[in-house]
């Protein structure tokens, strides 16, 4: 009996963390301080979401880990590596999977979240490269709830395949001057060979007071952040 507990405790003991982290972590009072209509039901769908998905996966990779340590103390190097190297695979390619099948609800949880200004692009952040395109699909309408912050969100991710709809904010003189430049600064991260020819086309046409009002609002974002 002794024996049997001495077996399972490190895999009960990592399984109750895990769970435990993720419950913090998706606790539905970290994005709602104050919601408002359906707000709260909103989050609480999306974090309940998220809890699922990330828990099994990280369970899965914890406690494997658990196992492949107890091997290599064991000196049992072939499994060991074995195990390793599943793990591994599991975390790349299944991982993946799960980034995308949770982006849509970091986005839910981005659109009805209620916290202060410096916390708005957290959900962009914690869903990663996966809610790029998400992200670039809905900055393309103009009364996009946070729109600065998921045109900040895109750059923080680096999602560079948001270039073409950036330099449409960019260009599009009937946009509000803060979100061209955001956009503007948002393709200056991106430092591709091909933003650096769109911001050199752009800054040396532009002739008008609206358009050197964008670069020197954008340079300005840029050098003060």
């Amino acid at each position: 009996m002794t024996t049997t507990i001495k077996k399972i405790l490190p895999y009960f003991l990592t399984s109750i963390f895990v769970v435990g982290l993720w419950w913090v972590l998706t606790w539905t009072n970290n994005y709602a301080w104050n919601p408002v209509g359906k707000e709260l039901l909103m989050l609480e769908i999306a974090l309940i979401s998220i809890f699922y998905y990330k828990t099994l996966f990280w369970l899965v990779i914890a406690n494997v880990t658990v196992f492949t340590v107890r091997q290599l103390m064991r000196k049992n190097y072939k499994t060991t590596a074995i195990s390793a190297l599943l793990t591994i695979s599991f975390y790349f390619f299944v991982g993946q999977v799960v980034d995308k099948k949770c982006a849509f609800h970091y986005y839910s949880v981005f659109h009805n979240q209620s916290v202060s200004e410096e916390y708005i692009d957290r959900p962009i952040l914690e869903a990663g490269y996966q809610i790029g395109p998400i992200i670039t699909e809905n900055i393309a309408d103009k009364e996009m709830k946070y729109r600065r912050y998921a045109i900040g969100g895109l750059e923080k991710i680096k999602y560079k395949p948001a270039t073409p709809t950036l330099t449409k904010i960019l260009l599009d003189k009937s946009e509000l001057e803060v979100f061209r430049a955001d956009a503007y600064e948002a393709l200056t991260a991106f430092d591709t060979e091909e933003t650096r020819k769109i911001l050199t086309d752009f800054e040396n046409q532009a002739t008008d007071s609206l358009d050197k009002k964008v670069v020197e609002l954008g340079e300005y974002f840029i050098n003060n952040k």
